[in-house]
C-alpha cells in the first residue's frame, strides 16, 4: 500500500464567488476566548478566604457602628486591585498579542491555494493542512499523504493517528506529520470537537500553595476568632453594653488575628515581581504562577528558536563524486520551491536555492520515524533526508564532521523508484544515487550565553531535547554554557516504550523516532518528564 499520493485530478475546492455566498449566508462566527474573562479576574482576586473575613467584620461594623472603625476594610479594597489591576493588564496584552496572531487557514477556491482567515471558512471548503497545523473544521479527507494527527485533546491518545481519504477528521487535532486535503463539513459551534476543546482550553484558577497555606491558615483563625467574639460578646451583654458599642468592640478584638500584612505583603510581592518581569518581556497572566516559577528546578529546552536562532540558512553544498555543483543545487531549488510540506530545514533551501516551484506528481512526506522525504517532479525523483540513510561513501567523513561542529546536514539524491510503490516504512529506495549534501548552520540567539549562565547560578538544571543528531545539540549546547556530564543520547538507541529515559548529568538527546513532528535529519526528543539516566539506555 503506498502513501505517496498521486496529483493527478486534485480537488478544486469551491468557488470564490460561492464561498463568499456561502460567507454571507451564515454570518460572523462568535469570537473564541483569546484570554481569561473580566469576571474571572474579579472572581478570583475578589472571592477570598481573607477577603470574606474582612467583609463579614466590616459589614458588622457599619451595621452597628461608626464608619471610621471599618477603614481596616481599605486593605481588602487594596489587596484585590493590585491582583485585578496586573491580571487586566495581562490580559489586554494578551488580547493584542492574539490579534496580531490570529489563526489561518489554507483554503483551495477556483483550484488555488490561499490563506484566509479562520473566520472565513465555510462548510463545504477544501482546506490543505501539513504538519504542524491545526484542524480548525470537521471535515472528510480528501487526499492523505502520509498523514498522522495528534488529537490528544479529543481522545486523550498521545501517539498520532493515521489518516487515510474518506476519513474523518475533527476540530482540536494537530497535524503530526504528512499533508492532505479535507473538506469542510461543520464549523465553529456546529463542529463536534467545538464543546470538548473549548472545555479543554478553559481558564482554571489553581492556588498554589502559598496560597492553600495561607488559606489553611486564615481558616484555622476562624476557629479560633469565632469562639473568642462569642465569648466577648457574651461579656459584653453581661456589662448592658449598647449593641451600638458592644459590636464595633468585639470586632476590633478579634479582627486583630487576622494577618492583613501578610497577606497583603504577599499580594505587593506578587505584584512588584510581575512588573519586574514585564521589564524583561515576560507576561505574567495570574500572579501566583511567579510562586512556581520560583519553585522551577529544571528547565527542558528545544534548541531551534530556543538557543538558536528559529531560522536557519543554507552554509555550504558539498556535491557527490561525478556530480555537477549546478546539478545539486537545481535539485535542492525544485525540492524545496515544490515540495507541499514546510520546514525550517526547507524554508532554509528555498531561500538559497530560487527555482520556479514545480507541481509534484508523487510525494512522500517527512517523518521523523523514518527521516527522509521524496518528491516526483515531472520526470525528476528526488529524495531528500538524513545522510546516514545515503550510500554517500567519500562524503561521510565530510558529514560527520560538520555534524560534529553543531551544523544541520542533508543529504539529497535521485531515484528510479516509482513513489507511488514506495512503502515508506521500509525505508528509502535502494537505488539511490547522491547527489550531495547540504550544510545549514543555525546561529545563537543574541542572550542565550547570559540566560543559561542565569539560570545555572540560580541552581536550575537544563536539559536539551531536540531532533537534531545528538553531535550537533551537544556543539550547540556546549557553545550556549550548558555542562555536559556525559555523552549526547540517541533516542534511537533507547528501548521501545522508554520516552521516559534518564540521563544523570546528561544535558543532551537527539533523535527519537518513535514520535512525530521535526525536521529533515531530526526528529524530537525525549519527552521533559525527568532527565536522561545511563542505564536507562
Amino acid at each position: 500500500m503506498a502513501t505517496a499520493t498521486s496529483a493527478t485530478a486534485p480537488p478544486s475546492g469551491l468557488t470564490e464567488a460561492e464561498a463568499t455566498r456561502r460567507l454571507a449566508a451564515r454570518g460572523p462566527l462568535p469570537s473564541p476566548a483569546t484570554s481569561r474573562s473580566y469576571a474571572s479576574i474579579v472572581r478570583a482576586n475578589v472571592l477570598t478566604i481573607f477577603n470574606l473575613i474582612l467583609a463579614v467584620f466590616g459589614g458588622l461594623t457599619l451595621a452597628y457602628g461608626e464608619w471610621q472603625d471599618s477603614l481596616f476594610l481599605g486593605i481588602l479594597v487594596f489587596n484585590s486591585a493590585i491582583g485585578i489591576f496586573q491580571e487586566v493588564r495581562a490580559k489586554k496584552a494578551l488580547d493584542r498579542l492574539a490579534a496580531l496572531v490570529a489563526p489561518t487557514a489554507t483554503v483551495v477556491r477556483d483550484g488555488a491555494p490561499r490563506e484566509v482567515g479562520v473566520d472565513n471558512v465555510v462548510v463545504g471548503d477544501l482546506l490543505r493542512v501539513q504538519a504542524g497545523d491545526q484542524i480548525v473544521a470537521d471535515g472528510q479527507i480528501q487526499t492523505a499523504s502520509g498523514l498522522s494527527l495528534d488529537e490528544s485533546i479529543l481522545t486523550g491518545e498521545s501517539r498520532p493517528v493515521t489518516r487515510a481519504p474518506g476519513e474523518e477528521v475533527r476540530s482540536g487535532s494537530f497535524v503530526a506529520e504528512g499533508i492532505g486535503e479535507f473538506e469542510v463539513t461543520a464549523v465553529g459551534e456546529q463542529s463536534y470537537a467545538s464543546r470538548i476543546a473549548g472545555e479543554a482550553r478553559s481558564f482554571r484558577h489553581p492556588r498554589s500553595p502559598l496560597e492553600r497555606a495561607l488559606n489553611v491558615l486564615l481558616l484555622s483563625l476562624v476557629c479560633v476568632m469565632v469562639p473568642l467574639g462569642l465569648l466577648l460578646g457574651f461579656a459584653l451583654y453581661h456589662r448592658h453594653t449598647r449593641l451600638t458599642d458592644a459590636v464595633p468592640t468585639a470586632v476590633a478584638a478579634v479582627v486583630t488575628l487576622v494577618p492583613e500584612g501578610l497577606i497583603l505583603l504577599t499580594s505587593l510581592a506578587f505584584a512588584v515581581a510581575a512588573l519586574r518581569m514585564a521589564r524583561r518581556g515576560a507576561l505574567v497572566q495570574q500572579l501566583n504562577a511567579l510562586e512556581s516559577l520560583a519553585s522551577v528546578d529544571m528547565v527542558c529546552m528545544d534548541k531551534t528558536g530556543t538557543l538558536t536562532e528559529p531560522e536557519p540558512q543554507v552554509l555550504e553544498t558539498v556535491t557527490a563524486p561525478g556530480v555537477m555543483k549546478g546539478e545539486l543545487e537545481k535539485a535542492l531549488g525544485s525540492y524545496g520551491a515544490s515540495a507541499a510540506s514546510r520546514t525550517s530545514t526547507l524554508d532554509a533551501i528555498r531561500t538559497a536555492f530560487t527555482v520556479e516551484p514545480g507541481r509534484p506528481a508523487a510525494e512522500v512526506p517527512f517523518s521523523s520515524s523514518r527521516r527522509w522525504s521524496a518528491l516526483a517532479i515531472g520526470a525528476d525523483r528526488y529524495v531528500l533526508g538524513a545522510p546516514e540513510l545515503f550510500p554517500l561513501d567519500g562524503l561521510k567523513e565530510r558529514a560527520a564532521a560538520e555534524a560534529s561542529k553543531g551544523r544541520r546536514v542533508v543529504a539529497i539524491g535521485t531515484t528510479s523508484a516509482d513513489l507511488g510503490d514506495v512503502r515508506p516504512e521500509q525505508g528509502p529506495p535502494a537505488d539511490l544515487r547522491p547527489l550531495g549534501i547540504v550544510v545549514i548552520g543555525e546561529r545563537l540567539r543574541p542572550r542565550a550565553r547570559e540566560t543559561v549562565e542565569y539560570l545555572l547560578a540560580q541552581g536550575v538544571e537544563l536539559r536539551v531535547l531536540s531532533g537534531d543528531r545528538p553531535e550537533t545539540v551537544a556543539v550547540i549546547a556546549r557553545e550556549a554554557g550548558i555542562p555536559e556530564r556525559g555523552p549526547p543520547l540517541d533516542g534511537s538507541d533507547l528501548p521501545a516504550g522508554a520516552g521516559r529515559a534518564r540521563q544523570d548529568g546528561a544535558s543532551v538527546v537527539g533523535h527519537r523516532p518513535d514520535l512525530a513532528g521535526g525536521e529533515e535529519g531530526r526528529g524530537p526528543g525525549s519527552d521533559c518528564g525527568r532527565p536522561l539516566r545511563g542505564d536507562d539506555r
